[in-house]
């Protein structure tokens, strides 16, 4: 049986039929016999770094909170702290980010809560038995949570190739070093000394301090100091860092989705997903910038099924015309994988196909459109 993925077009001619109202119905109707009055009702969602723009934007969250307190839960917005430095390593420059990104009482009726604690060492011990982890680290208030509620921005990743509700679980609610886990042994940096300007900016943007200049002023890497989290490579302005995978290219993404099993383990039928397909970026909005879109903007989706809607929104986002003026190099024609055009050493169909394998959802859907 295939599973329901409620679909939200970005055509408004009237008030009743405007993206805002259209998705205030949508997510009614996917809490409507999931949430129960007084459930405490985590929402999940990414704050953007400081100096990216693409996150989404507060006013849709009033709509969503709504809808959750008019069946009388009790929200929260959430996220964790970054393995990597920048304005999201701790719970105080975390909370800050947020506020300075328009995500605060005065546009959002509801709490902020890191959920991981103040340095991200807050979590539980899930056990889940599955092929890479017996037991991971899930963020305690995500796990403390009665109800589990998904907001992303679907866009490129460049470990996980597609960064959708999938990634904003596995990798987001989790706490710091269960993102360490996963990311660990999977690929080194291995610096260009033909590329490197020598600018530094893989250096200022290393957690472990496991890169540094040589005596040409060029960059080089201290691999047993290096945790394999790609900040490195995200941040390199000229390509010199490229990823050198010491092992398959699907562990991460793995390792990923068995986090996100841990994370939903008790929350299969408490939790909805909700995936913005708007300003479709090429990286993460854990970057310092936000780069052109792939695609024009589609729609916004909401479902049940994790892998049902993660897998709408690239098949959505594959079938579009590619932009001109983007990172896109070859994929421009409907029908043509976008995500393995920016990203070809990460394909995001090992996470989608192996969520299904362990039990997260269905890739078999139908899409619905809210009227």
């Amino acid at each position: 049986m295939s599973s329901p993925v409620l679909f939200v077009s970005l055509r408004a001619d009237n008030e009743r039929n405007s993206v805002l109202q259209k998705v205030k119905r949508m997510t009614g109707q996917l809490l409507d016999k999931r949430l129960k009055s007084g459930d405490l009702v985590a929402v999940k969602l990414h704050f953007g770094e400081r100096g990216n723009h693409g996150f989404i934007q507060p006013v849709f969250l009033r709509y969503i909170i709504e809808e959750v307190k008019e069946r009388g839960g009790k929200p929260f917005l959430t996220d964790t702290n970054t393995l990597y430095t920048g304005f999201r390593h701790n719970a105080v420059d975390h909370l800050e980010t947020a506020t300075f990104h328009g995500f605060h009482y005065a546009t959002v009726p509801a709490p902020l809560i890191i959920a991981d604690g103040l340095r991200g060492s807050d979590f539980f011990e899930i056990e889940i038995n599955q092929k890479h982890f017996k037991k991971v680290k899930v963020a305690s208030a995500i796990h403390e949570a009665d109800f589990l509620l998904v907001v992303t921005h679907v866009k490129g990743h460049v470990e996980a190739g597609l960064g959708g509700s999938i990634k904003n679980i596995g990798m987001g609610c989790v706490a710091r070093s269960g993102k360490q886990m996963q990311h660990g042994e999977t690929f080194i940096p291995n610096p260009d000394s033909q590329k490197c300007i020598g600018c530094r900016r893989c250096i200022i943007h290393c957690p472990t301090q496991a890169l540094s200049l040589d005596k040409n002023h060029k960059a080089k890497v201290q691999k047993d100091l290096c945790i394999g989290c790609a900040e490195c490579v995200v941040y390199c302005p000229t390509g010199a860092i490229a990823i050198s995978w010491t092992s398959s290219a699907s562990l991460l993404q793995e390792r990923m989705v068995e986090h996100a099993f841990g994370v939903l383990k008790d929350k299969m039928t408490k939790s909805l997903f909700i995936n913005f397909l708007t300003d479709i970026s090429p990286d993460c909005d854990c970057c310092d910038w936000h780069d052109a879109s792939l695609v024009p903007d589609i729609g916004i989706l909401g479902s049940h099924d994790l892998v049902a809607i993660d897998l709408a929104s690239a098949d959505l986002i594959n079938r579009s015309i590619g932009l001109r003026d983007s990172s896109l190099s070859r994929a421009f024609q409907g029908g043509q994988d976008k995500f393995l055009d920016v990203h070809p050493v990460a394909n995001w169909r090992t996470q989608i196909d192996y969520a299904q394998l362990i039990g997260l959802g269905n890739t078999d859907y139908s899409l619905k459109e809210i009227k």
